[in-house]
């Protein structure tokens, strides 16, 4: 499953579940648009048609997305409504954008990175192995799960990441916040990695 938060808007994709309404689509959700802090969901686009695992949205409004059947960066500049290929092949686990405009892609192979609005990508020298990618609200930190538990975080722009924390369970999901304080979610519950200088 996919989400990302554009402007006041959550965008999703994914699959549905046992409750969801029949009108988001099966098997895939395509991609879902909730402007009411998903009690309610709205079908935009592929409905029914494509999953994309892989969703994340730049401080401009653009919108990037991996699809689970196809090796290829998709973009959307009107809320997810029409997607464009870019032409780029990445199939990506996860996907952030930070304050600078560099697209990241984190795939089996290593990281990788664009500052071509994804037209093209490049592996980010010395870079950790990352799974979860998530950016900040105001994208100036993006922060990732690394192997053996190990939490990494970069600032907007930068070329290195530093561990900033290690968790002891599978991490789930990862997100940080403009001050550099870390949620992890993993098989233990939510956990808290406070800012540290």
């Amino acid at each position: 499953m996919g989400l990302t938060v554009l402007d006041d808007t959550l965008v999703a994709s994914g699959h549905p579940g046992r409750t969801t309404p029949p009108e988001l689509g099966a098997p895939n959700l395509g991609i879902i648009r909730s402007s009411d802090n998903g009690q309610s969901w709205q079908p935009t686009a592929f409905t029914g048609e494509k999953d994309l695992h892989a969703l994340a949205a730049d401080p401009r409004g653009t919108l990037y997305g991996v699809a689970t059947d196809a090796n290829e960066m998709l973009t959307s500049t009107d809320g997810g409504v029409s997607w464009q290929p870019t032409g780029a092949p990445v199939y990506a686990m996860s996907l952030a954008v930070d304050a600078a405009g560099r697209v990241m892609a984190s795939t089996a192979d290593g990281l990788l990175v664009s500052t071509d609005r994804a037209a093209t990508f490049q592996a980010w020298p010395d870079a950790p192995l990352l799974a979860g990618l998530s950016a900040s609200p105001d994208h100036n930190r993006v922060v990732g799960i690394g192997t053996q538990g190990r939490i990494w975080a970069t600032t907007a722009g930068a070329q290195n990441w530093f561990e900033v924390g290690t968790i002891h369970g599978t991490a789930q999901a990862v997100t940080i916040t403009n001050n550099g304080d870390i949620l992890v979610v993993d098989d233990s519950g939510l956990s808290l990695i406070p800012y540290q200088q």
